[in-house]
């Protein structure tokens, strides 16, 4: 390939050939040839991500520049870069692998990169020269990948947080309606898997609701926790390696360019620079939600089994053939998408824990693999619970007839009668029966008690 599609850039390790469109530069590149993607997922699959990023720059740019440290011209075309990529959505320029080594700087040197050529094109100049415009002396000043990358990677999460919380809205929306729809169809309890009491679908459906509304406020409270960040802590949280002008004035800046009133510094910038412990927190709760929703799928699937030998209290929508070679049959696919998502996420936090122990000495490492095991959980729950809604909950049906005949059998009839006639009694005739049904109800009949 011609030398005319490549530029030449220099780093202290000494020169690199980055491709002449490229806007990222060298240390971009560098990621790039240590990290390589070979069909896996780069930080441009994160949306959420590259636009925490770029904020963070923005909001980096505008306090320098009210501090006197950057002057009006670099600020706003670093400023106006930022808000471009943002509006073109142009996340392909950012390639790096998202399990790239080094804490984030690969991360952070991607946006410094991208920012300093658009700037140094809006100032006159060409990709690659920063001339103008350098990615460490202007976009990077008085930051550092170790409070710009967990910054951007609790902004990432409470961005994305709204469109699962939406949709496990949906969910509890559509059992409530489930709940009132059927609050008087009975139905009969089990436990241990063996026959109980005489209960409605209404109270079952209402149940997981109010499981799920659990699981919400959990997550609510876990998310809210991550509005506190180290911006402004620059390398392991000593406040010295940064200026007082600018220290004052980055988190008010944030707050206006995310338009987000509750981001705050974190009390203890060495702790906030040590422990992912907050990140962790919001994945043990998308845990606890999987399981909540493993629970719900499992039920849905077991309730509707058959069609003639299972229990076949519920019906789901058939949404597709169920076998390849045994005509008629349909699955409840949609309860064992869930149920997979569900154990997708669980994996996702078991990685996710190990980095709270992991993280030696002064600075935690490893924040990428809880903020993309995050997301990941997050869209994986967002789907499957849209889907149940779908495809699943909104259409199922009670079979009544099968309801009703099942609230007739024997362990429902004991216990009602113990309650009027004293357990021990009602043990005897059982006992007497030796447990066989048809004989039991004969002796009850005998003795007038039914």
């Amino acid at each position: 390939m011609s030398t005319n599609n490549y530029r030449m850039e220099n780093d202290f390790l000494g020169k690199i050939q980055v491709p002449a469109s490229a806007l990222y530069g060298g240390q971009t590149q560098r990621a790039l040839n240590n990290f390589p993607i070979k069909g896996e997922r780069p930080i441009s699959h994160y949306p959420s991500l590259i636009e925490a990023l770029l904020r963070v720059k923005q909001a980096a740019a505008e306090a320098n520049h009210k501090a006197y440290f950057l002057n009006p011209r670099l600020a706003h075309a670093i400023i106006q870069g930022a808000e471009d990529l943002i509006g073109q959505k142009a996340y392909q320029h950012f390639p790096v692998h998202r399990l790239h080594g080094g804490g984030g700087t690969s991360a952070n040197m991607n946006a410094n990169e991208v920012l300093a050529n658009c700037a140094e094109e809006h100032c006159g100049g060409r990709r690659g020269e920063y001339r103008w415009v350098h990615p460490n002396d202007h976009v990077n000043l008085h930051q550092s990948s170790n409070d710009v990358y967990p910054t951007a990677c609790h902004m990432a999460i409470i961005s994305q947080w709204p469109l699962l919380s939406c949709a496990i809205g949906q969910l509890r929306q559509t059992l409530q309606a489930k709940g009132s729809q059927f609050r008087h169809e009975p139905r009969i309890a089990r436990t241990c898997l063996q026959d109980a009491i005489s209960v409605t679908f209404g109270d079952l459906f209402e149940s997981y609701e109010a499981l799920l509304a659990r699981s919400h406020d959990r997550i609510t409270r876990a998310v809210e926790f991550l509005h506190a960040v180290n911006l402004g802590g620059t390398i392991v949280g000593r406040t010295l390696d940064v200026p007082e002008g600018y220290r004052q004035r980055i988190i008010p800046i944030l707050q206006e360019v995310t338009h987000n009133a509750n981001y705050c510094l974190a009390e203890n910038l060495f702790d906030a620079a040590q422990n992912p412990d907050s990140l962790v927190a919001v994945s043990a709760t998308l845990e606890l939600l999987a399981r909540a929703l493993i629970k719900i799928a499992k039920d849905l699937r077991l309730l509707s089994s058959g069609p003639e030998t299972g229990l076949g209290e519920l019906k789901l929508p058939a949404v597709q053939p169920g076998s390849s070679i045994m005509p008629g049959k349909v699955n409840p696919v949609i309860p064992e998408f869930v149920i997979q998502c569900s154990f997708q996420v669980i994996g996702n936090h078991v990685a996710s824990a190990t980095s709270v122990d992991h993280g030696e000495l002064d600075l935690n490492v490893w924040k990428s693999v809880p903020v993309f095991n995050i997301l990941d959980s997050m869209q994986l729950l967002s789907n499957a619970t849209v889907t149940l809604v779908k495809l699943c909950v909104k259409d199922l049906s009670v079979v009544k007839e099968r309801g009703r005949q099942n609230i007739s059998t024997l362990i429902p009839l004991l216990t009602n009668l113990m309650k009027s006639r004293g357990y021990s009694s009602v043990s005897k005739i059982y006992q007497e029966a030796r447990g066989d049904g048809p004989k039991i109800r004969t002796l009850l009949e005998e003795k007038g008690w039914i």
